[in-house]
């Protein structure tokens, strides 16, 4: 019977469909200082079939590398979890500002981590194509998936902080045809283009309605190398 959580599973494929289009993350360097630090404090709820996943409190560190031709931030994630004596595995990742990114298939970031990863890229709002109801739409279609993603800036934003909501369902062609929706709503500050707090409420089943699965991921920012007036 299929686990309904999905994320590794969606994002593996995203990840396969998304290099015949887009540069692999770049090679960073072993030593130096990062071009810009940043830590935030999770914390991840889960109930039903969690089978995969990080659960529990504690801190995602995050290191700007480099920024891509295109644009792109090459960032190092790791994330340290209360009780645990040292921190996770790093990954080295390739994040745009459309929501993309590209990370290591196998192994792969936690789901927490893939959470944060998706809005750290440049211009995620001011680079965005807003329509004139302050909305826009981003799909992506494959054999393996369907994913659709809702973003709505939300009264009281202004030039410098966005509110954001996104609606993000994907459908997974996997046999049991299952699928997952998230609810995200993301506190933005348009001047240093990083995510202050983002909420991501997760939910996922299989069509048979036998799997069930519901998460919460709650982001903080505390620390920024870019010193904030």
């Amino acid at each position: 019977m299929q686990s309904p959580w999905l994320r590794p599973y969606v994002l593996t494929v995203a990840f396969l469909a998304l290099t015949a289009q887009a540069p692999a993350p770049s090679a960073s360097p072993e030593s130096g200082d990062p071009l810009r630090h940043l830590e935030y404090a999770f914390k991840v709820h889960q109930e039903g079939d969690a089978t995969t996943g990080t659960g529990g409190t504690g801190t995602m560190s995050v290191d700007i590398l480099s920024v891509a031709a295109d644009g792109a931030l090459v960032v190092r994630i790791s994330e340290w979890v209360k009780l645990e004596l040292r921190p996770r595995q790093a990954y080295t990742c390739t994040v745009y500002g459309n929501t993309t990114v590209l990370c290591p298939s196998v192994p792969a970031p936690s789901q927490a981590e893939w959470v944060l990863l998706s809005y750290l890229g440049r211009q995620f709002v001011d680079g965005a194509p807003w329509d004139a109801q302050h909305h826009w739409k981003r799909t992506q279609h494959s054999a393996q998936f369907d994913e659709v993603e809702d973003f709505t800036m939300l009264p009281g934003s202004n030039d410098h902080r966005a509110m954001i909501r996104e609606s993000k369902v994907v459908s997974i062609a996997n046999g049991g045809y299952s699928k997952t929706h998230e609810d995200v709503t993301i506190n933005y500050d348009r001047a240093m283009e990083t995510p202050d707090i983002i909420h991501d409420d997760f939910t996922s089943a299989a069509d048979d309605g036998q799997n069930t699965g519901h998460a919460t991921y709650d982001f903080q920012l505390v620390k920024d190398s870019f010193a904030k007036s």
